[in-house]
Formats: C-alpha cells, sequence, structure tokens
C-alpha cells in the first residue's frame, strides 16, 4: 500500500513539473506563433488580390477590418481599396472555414467589388495525403497550386463543385478521391461570401 502511496506521489509530482514546464514555454512561444500567424494572413492577403492590382500597389493596399456572423461566431474580413480617398471598396479579402474530410479547411478567398472570385489560397487542412491534400500542389512547371486555378473568375456566390451542379458556369472540378474537400472550400466560400454581400 504504502508503495502505492509513493508511486503517486512521484507521477503527480512529474506530471505537475511537466506541466509548469510546458505553461512557461508556452508564455514565451505564444506571441511568436500569433505573430507568425498573422504575418502568414498578411502574405495571403496580398497574394489572393495579385493581378486585381498592380504589383507596385499590393504592398500599400488599406484594408478595412470588419466582421461578419458566422454559424454564431464572430469573423473577420477585409474591405479593400488602393488609397483613403477612394470612396468604394475596390475587392474583398476573406478567410472561409469549412469542414472537410478530417477536419477544418481554412481558406483565404480575394474577390474584386462584384465577389467575382480572384484567386484563393488554402491555409490550413489535415486532409489525407494524396487526396484532399492535393488542394496545395504545385505541379511541375506551375507556379501556384492547381486546385487554386479552378476558381479564378468564378462567382463566389454560386461556386459549385461540378458533381453539384454540372450545368453551372461557376462550376468547380472537384479533386480525384477529395469531393468532401472540394465541397468544403465552396460551400464555405458561399457562406462567408452571402454574408459580406448583407
Amino acid at each position: 500500500m504504502g508503495n502505492i502511496i509513493k508511486l503517486s506521489v512521484i507521477l503527480f509530482l512529474v506530471g505537475g513539473i511537466a506541466a509548469g514546464t510546458l505553461a512557461f514555454y508556452n508564455s514565451f512561444t505564444k506571441p511568436e506563433i500569433k505573430k507568425l500567424k498573422a504575418q502568414e494572413e498578411a502574405e495571403a492577403r496580398q497574394y489572393v488580390l495579385k493581378g486585381l492590382f498592380n504589383e507596385d500597389v499590393l504592398e500599400n493596399l488599406i484594408y478595412d477590418e470588419d466582421e461578419i456572423e458566422i454559424g454564431g461566431q464572430k469573423e473577420k474580413f477585409w474591405k479593400v481599396k488602393e488609397n483613403k480617398t477612394d470612396a468604394n471598396y475596390k475587392a474583398y479579402v476573406f478567410l472561409s472555414k469549412g469542414s472537410g474530410f478530417s477536419g477544418t479547411v481554412e481558406t483565404m478567398v480575394g474577390t474584386d467589388a462584384e465577389l467575382n472570385i480572384n484567386s484563393i489560397k488554402v491555409l490550413k487542412h489535415t486532409e489525407t495525403p494524396g487526396l484532399g491534400a492535393e488542394s496545395q500542389t504545385i505541379k511541375y512547371g506551375e507556379t501556384e497550386p492547381f486546385f487554386e486555378t479552378w476558381f479564378k473568375g468564378k462567382n463566389s456566390l454560386k461556386v459549385v463543385v461540378e458533381k453539384d451542379d454540372s450545368s453551372s458556369k461557376d462550376k468547380v472540378q472537384s479533386l480525384t478521391g477529395a469531393t468532401i474537400t472540394t465541397r468544403a472550400v465552396c460551400k464555405s466560400i458561399k457562406v462567408y461570401a452571402e454574408e459580406i454581400k448583407k
């Protein structure tokens, strides 16, 4: 009986020390992780607006942050203009989140003022390698993932997987063996775009 108590106390102390050490290092790394995530988002915002604005303007665009409500939660999006004197916004950028096969798929989306997609960038996913993970694959000789190019020019309010509506002019081919991933991206873009339009 004494051995069980002794082992329990040792286990409790080791667990406490481990938890304390993790909390200590987390306090140092959490701000850095937050900073890196913000930097990644800023770079993704510029990426999805390439071609919509001249290269020399991209780094000086004005992003007015706003909020929409998705599933009872506040989500941010950005209204974009070239300079402060512009009366109208020229583009919108938002980070859509949809349920894929293995978890949430986060996609940065850039649209023009009419909500037509300029470009997308899949930022985060836990999809199956060789299937849904192909959404980030750049083929030999290309400069961007082939999956992203399928969305260019599509209306974000009507984008749909080809299997769901083959007659739509805003249809997107699904990734081979990963229709769920493609559908998650399309549906999330539509949901977010509809809220932004409101």
